[in-house]
Formats: C-alpha cells, structure tokens, sequence
C-alpha cells in the first residue's frame, strides 16, 4: 500500500493548474447536474384515472402491473399471474392449513380449450410445476423467490419484453438523453489530464487542498462514468404514449375494482373464470392476497398509498449520507471530537512532512528521510477525512438540537438498511450486524416522493400502521413514533 501511495505522488508531482482546476470542476458539476435533470426528464409519467373505460384490454396482469409502477415490474406482479393463472384453470389456490395463514397452490388442467401462455406465464407455471413433488398442495412459502436473484431477473425480463412487443412501453434511456452528460464528462476529463500536464512541479505538501480538490473531481468523473454505463446497461422502460393512455384506462378500472371490495378478498376464494381479483392484485389493491401468497418482497422505492383521499403511487428514498440516523447530540459530540482530532494530527503530521516536528526519527534514519516525508505528507492528505467528517456532523447535530419535522401518516415501507444498500450482500451484513436499525417512510399525503427516517427499535412502527412520527430535520433520526389508533364506540 505505502509503495502505491509513494507511486501516486511521484505520478501526481505537478501541482494542479488553478484555470484547469476550476474548469474541471464546472465541467464534472454540470454533468452531474445534466445526468440527475435527464433522469427525472425520462421519468415514467403518473397520470391520472380516465374518466371513462370503453373496453377492457386484454393485457396481463403483469404487465398491467408494470403500467401501473412506474414501468417497472414488482412482487405484485408475479401474485397476479398466479391468481390469474388460477382464474383460466391452470393453477389452483386452495385456503391455507388450520395451522398455517399461507395459501397452498397445485397444478391444474380446466384451462379452456385454446388458452395459450406468454412466455413470463409460462415460467410461473414451471416454477410451481417443478416444486409439485407430491400429491400435495404447496404452501406459498415455497413459492417465493428473491427479487436479486436470476430467476425473478428472467420474470422481468420477460415481461417487459412482452410489454414492449405491444408498443406500451419503451427504453427509458436514448442516447440523445445522454449526449450533454457525456460531453460535459468528456471535458471534465480532458480539463484533469490537462490540468495535471501542465501543473507546475511543487511539492506535494505544499499543495495538498489542490490534490485534494483533484482527487474528488476525478472521483466525480468516474461515478458520472459509472452512471451513464449503468442505464445503458440496465433495461429500464418508460411509457410510451400509447401505454400512457392505457394506463389510464387501468387506473380507472383500479378505482371501480377498489370500490367493489377486492382489497380484502382472498384468492383461494375467487371463482373459475373471474380475473378481476388478479388485476386488482397487479394494481396493489388486493392485501388479502398479499396476505396469502407472500411471493417476493415488494418493491422497497415504490409504494401505492390512499393517504390524501386518492390513491396514488409514491416513490421513497433512503438517504445514505454520512452519519444519517443519528440522534442530534451523539452527532454533535462525535463531529466536534473527530474535527479536533483530525485538525490536531494534521498540524502533527504537517510538521512531520516539512521536517518541523517529530526531528528525531529524521535523525535516527537520515537515509530514509524521504520515506519518513511522504507517509508523513499521505496521512496529512487522509487527515482531511476526520476533519470534514466531523465538521459536517458537528454543524447538522446542532442544526438537529433546535429543527424537527413533524409527519402524521401512513407508514408505507419499512425497511432494514441491509435491504435498500447498494452494496455488496457481504458487506451489508458485516455493516448491520446485530443493531437494530429501520427505515420508515411515512406519506402525510403532501409529496409523491417520501424520504424515509431511520429509527431504532425504541421508535420503529409497522408497516402498514398510522402513526405520528418527529424526526430531526437533517440527519433523519426519529425522535419519537405515536401510533394513531382508532377508537371504538361500545
């Protein structure tokens, strides 16, 4: 490590030019800013309910459920192709053990005659075909599957493609979406290799801020690079025009199917031949069968909500910011210590890199005085971490200490950090370890984008339960959770 980091500053010598730093820095700014305008530019639509249905599509409950989430397929989708799959004699639901609240589904053959699968139907049809071992029904439980894994990546896939084939969706990305991203990107990059060319040779800790500064640009350039390589790799979809207007005829359908009373309807309940309970399913309407047929986890960045007296889908997001979920005064304290301590061992380690201090190790090793230099001059550079890191949570802890903010709502995900990382399933489970941490994400009906609040086990509420929940303003930690119950007249 000590021999790469002496490489780096020997590949680093030049000092930064100040021009080319500057530019870099608005050309990495900008294509950072373009990417995130671009990504909401593209976003799927949330249009409302048609105001009349003339004629039920004859789409699938999957890609129904795509329409209806943002292009995107989720844990609901696969339940309504099993109901649905039911409902034309394919599959059976029967209710669940007296021990057990899981539906038990099997193979069937009442199909009509003439009733063909799709390609994703016909998937679900193997995958509980193949698990029929015996001549038993199967709980649900061994039906599920895990939204990360290949076999749910095949289910997507193939509904997509089926969604795509009937011109209702298409690639949410094109390249003219990303051109101002790219070319700003470009350019940042080209104004780095510039700037370190045409640096002025200086020595390394006498312009440490303007390395640093460098450091981060070039950070920026690669995870701009990395953004713009993933969606294009990645096969997200929007809506087109077309399935715009579709999906407002579904949504409509969505209302009326609510209003009916679908919501708690079990699906070892429906009968041969009624599909409705499996749409109602695809739209996240029906919790009973939720309830029975645990298939997948849903989506963690999307939820449907009636919050606001209309239903709606909501988007969430989990905030991952550095000490985010921290109560104020632990922030506070642990900032101003580790500003103090990183300002205190930079100005040791200062002294040490220019030869001020620590003079007897230079005496003791004059033939390694370079040596002692450089470690010296690269923990001044890392010294800079406890010192920004500790500002930042000094100043948002006692920002924190006076600001809270009050939601009252319904708690539509909560969630363990492990499952909302982007990190590697290694790793999040080494970060989590035994602590108990949650986010919760409450709709008060005023956004359709939610930012979820970490909290412990002292103030976690229930998915799915009303509750007043005060959490600090910058850090998110959730200071207190109330459960609104309901009071009942006897």
């Amino acid at each position: 490590m000590t021999g790469a980091v002496l490489v780096g500053f020997d590949a680093l010598a030049p000092a930064f030019g100040t021009t080319w730093l500057v530019l870099c820095t608005v050309c990495t700014l900008g294509g950072l800013a373009a990417f995130e305008w671009q990504r909401r530019t593209v976003a799927p639509p949330r249009p409302g309910p048609a105001s009349t249905v003339t004629r039920l599509r004859d789409d699938t409950p999957a890609v129904v459920n795509m329409l209806a989430n943002d292009a995107t397929v989720t844990a609901a989708g696969l339940r309504a192709t099993v109901i649905d799959l039911a409902a034309r004699g394919w599959l059976r639901v029967l209710p669940p053990d007296d021990d057990d609240e899981l539906a038990r589904v099997r193979p069937a053959a009442q199909a009509n005659q003439g009733d063909a699968l799709r390609p994703h139907e016909r998937l679900v049809l193997q995958h509980v075909i193949a698990r029929f071992t015996a001549d038993r029904a199967i709980p649900a439980r061994y039906l599920a599957v895990d939204i990360r894994g290949s076999w749910w990546r095949r289910f997507a896939g193939l509904v997509a493609a089926e969604a795509r084939d009937t011109g209702l969706v298409t690639r949410r990305w094109r390249l003219s979406d990303l051109a101002a991203p790219v070319a700003l990107g470009v350019l940042a990059a080209v104004c780095w290799i510039l700037g370190i060319r045409s640096g002025s040779d200086t020595a390394v800790i006498d312009s440490v801020e303007r390395r640093i500064i460098a450091g981060v640009l070039l950070i920026g350039i690669v995870v701009l690079a990395v953004r713009v390589v993933s969606v294009l790799l990645q096969p997200l979809s929007t809506h087109t025009n077309m399935g715009a207007g579709v999906l407002q005829e579904w949504l409509a359908v969505r209302q009326r199917l609510d209003q009916a009373g679908f919501g708690d309807l079990a699906p070892s309940a429906q009968e041969i031949g009624d599909r409705r309970l499996a749409y109602a399913t695809a739209m996240c309407v029906a919790e009973g069968a939720a309830v029975e047929l645990p298939l997948a986890r849903e989506d963690h960045f999307r939820a449907w909500s009636t919050v606001g007296g209309r239903a709606r889908l909501v988007r969430v997001t989990y905030p991952v910011r550095p000490g985010f979920g921290l109560a104020p005064l632990t922030a506070m304290a642990v900032g101003i210590v580790m500003f103090l301590v990183g300002l205190r061992f930079h100005s040791w380690t200062d002294g040490v890199a220019r030869g001020d201090g620590f003079s007897w190790i230079y005496d003791q090793f004059p033939d390694l005085d370079w040596l002692i230099a450089d470690i010296a001059t690269g923990l001044t550079i890392l010294s800079f971490a406890p010192i920004l890191l500790g500002l930042w949570l000094a100043v948002a802890g006692i920002v924190d200490v006076f600001r809270s903010v009050e939601r009252t709502g319904v708690v539509v995900r909560a969630r363990r950090p492990v499952e909302v990382s982007g990190l590697p399933r290694r790793f999040r489970r080494f970060l989590d370890r035994d602590r108990y941490r949650v986010y919760v994400a409450i709709d008060d009906g005023s956004s359709d984008t939610i930012t979820a609040w970490r909290a412990t086990e002292r103030t976690a509420v229930p998915q799915g339960a009303r509750a007043t929940v005060k959490a600090t303003s910058v850090l998110g930690c959730v200071r207190s959770a109330t459960p609104v119950g309901h009071r009942l007249d006897v």
